[in-house]
């Protein structure tokens, strides 16, 4: 069952031909990606919201990067 969580994360990501996360900073863990299974676009205002849902091999996370304010946050968590 997927939670709501919506809290500001570290990001590595790669940002060529577009934005690849590799890995995460949460709650002091931090979770490789290993697979990116689903990637969608929404607005927030004038902002452009790019979200990626990954996994690190066990959980799915949903990662939000928000192109206005180059800030990164996990939405959810579904283990």
């Amino acid at each position: 069952m997927a939670k709501k969580i919506r809290d500001a994360i570290k990001v590595v990501a790669v940002f060529d031909s577009g934005v690849r996360p590799v890995k995460f900073k949460w709650r002091g863990r931090v979770y490789g990606v290993k697979e990116i299974t689903y990637t969608w676009a929404s607005r927030e205002g004038s902002a452009r919201i790019l979200h990626f849902t990954v996994s690190d091999g066990a959980t799915l996370f949903e990662l939000a990067y928000n192109s206005s304010s180059l800030g990164w946050s996990i939405e959810e968590v579904d283990s």
